[in-house]
């Protein structure tokens, strides 16, 4: 594979940026899709290793909080080495050895049931590790995109490597659902996952085709306040504030979806991985249409409509009552507007609203002030769903139980982050030189 380093900041021509964001999606594909599908899988392993509520809502907050909270360890691993694809390479290749531990203990699983208490500590202790690194390299990620491509190209970018993962994790949630329905047993979860391990070496070496950029991350503290984090930087606020109403009410639904469909509906594993992948199908278009829309109007509006829309499908929980499976498979459909697309804008909006140096710090801290909160409040309700459990009444004909209360209160907490999308449209944005003009903030 060639390798090569862009050394000055020429903006690179469209061609070697199309052929950086199909290689992008490839390793996007490789090292995150495969975890992505086999996601349920936690669920079943973590309940057949003797686990409960709490720890699915610990390892639901870990799988979505944990790599927001070591964000900033992307930014120190960066300034470590200096270039981009350094930095993704080792993190990635560190994620690798960790899975392959993970392969270990659920052999260890199979054999040594009597160990059973002792591997569900490990399983989540190991998972754990996985999340930590997930958000080094997500930091990695989204510096490298940012200091490779222009303003006026980044929904065009990113939309087309989200479209390309998204195509990449409906195919193996589509393997999973189907593998899902013979592969039952540590042995059987072992060899999936050791899949997922040896796709993430393949997307190490691809990363070498990607061309790279030297870092331009800060350091956190420092009596030089050049080379410092500017904590006082009011838009950062603005953001974090943002992404913590919205990440923990949907971290703290998503957390028990899965659970609830086992419990309240009976379905099976294949079946609810198959309703999980109708949100990639929806997110692939969205992805088409919205990327080249945010280049030309910005990204804060179409973020604040897709905001509203997916916090009010959230109700779509709660209606399952009444409504029964037919209420999920629409909020699937609607949330498809979601997930990358979300991810897309936020990040784009994000990388437009901090200055490049130090771009890498900015997004780091406020990930990681998002994931210590998205944790905390994923754990407690862990707590909250296992102290109500049992409890239920009847209204309207339908059987009302905890989990409904809890997917209301979910939907309440998200539907604030609109709050502070409004006060960072009434501020001026500071010109970073990168021809904000051409790319408005709305």
């Amino acid at each position: 594979m060639q390798s090569q380093t862009i050394e000055n900041p020429s903006v690179p021509s469209k061609k070697v940026l199309n052929r950086a964001r199909l290689n992008f999606g490839l390793v996007n594909i490789l090292s995150s899709g495969d975890e992505g599908a086999f996601s349920p899988f936690h669920t079943v392993i973590v309940r057949a290793l003797g686990g409960g509520d709490t720890h699915l809502g610990f390892i639901g907050g870990a799988m979505s909080s944990l790599p927001g909270m070591f964000a900033w360890l992307g930014a120190i691993i960066l300034r470590l080495f200096g270039y981009n694809r350094r930095a993704l390479m080792w993190t990635m290749f560190a994620g690798c050895a960790i899975q392959c531990g993970i392969v270990v203990l659920l052999v260890l699983a199979a054999r040594q049931f009597e160990w059973v208490t002792y591997l569900l500590y490990g399983y989540l202790s190991l998972i754990t590790l996985t999340c930590i690194l997930a958000g080094a390299g997500g930091t990695i990620t989204m510096s490298w995109i940012g200091d490779l491509v222009p303003v006026t190209q980044r929904g065009w970018f990113v939309s087309g490597m989200s479209i390309l993962s998204n195509l990449g994790l409906i195919a193996f949630q589509f393997l999973f659902a189907q593998l899902s329905t013979r592969a039952e047993g540590f042995m059987a979860y072992a060899a999936l996952l050791g899949l997922c391990c040896a796709t993430t070496f393949v997307a190490v070496l691809l990363c070498l085709t990607i061309p790279d950029r030297r870092t331009q991350a800060v350091k956190f503290v420092s009596s030089d306040p050049s080379e410092r984090l500017d904590y006082k930087y009011r838009p950062l606020w603005l953001l974090v504030w943002f992404e913590s109403t919205w990440r923990i009410g949907r971290i703290s639904l998503a957390a028990f979806t899965t659970a609830y469909l086992l419990d309240y509906f009976g379905l099976k594993l294949d079946k609810i991985i198959l309703i999980y992948m109708l949100v990639n199908v929806v997110n692939i278009f969205m992805l088409y249409a919205v990327g080249r829309l945010s280049d030309n109007i910005g990204n804060r509006y179409p973020l604040a409509v897709i905001s509203c829309v997916c916090a009010a499908s959230m109700l779509l929980w709660v209606t399952s009552a009444w409504w029964g499976i037919w209420a999920v498979i629409a909020y699937q459909v609607i949330n498809g507007m979601a997930g990358s697309t979300h991810w897309m804008l936020l990040t784009n909006l994000s990388l437009q609203v901090y200055p490049p140096k130090g771009r890498a710090n900015f997004l780091s801290f406020s990930r990681s002030f998002v994931g210590v909160m998205g944790l905390a409040g994923s754990t407690a309700a862990g707590y909250f769903l296992a102290s109500m459990r049992g409890w239920s009444f009847q209204l309207w004909g339908a059987e009302i139980n905890h989990y409904h209360l809890f997917f209301l209160g979910c939907t309440a907490l998200t539907f604030t982050c609109l709050v502070p999308l409004w006060f960072l449209g009434k501020m001026e944005m500071p010109d970073h030189g990168e021809n904000p003009a051409e790319n408005p903030l709305d």
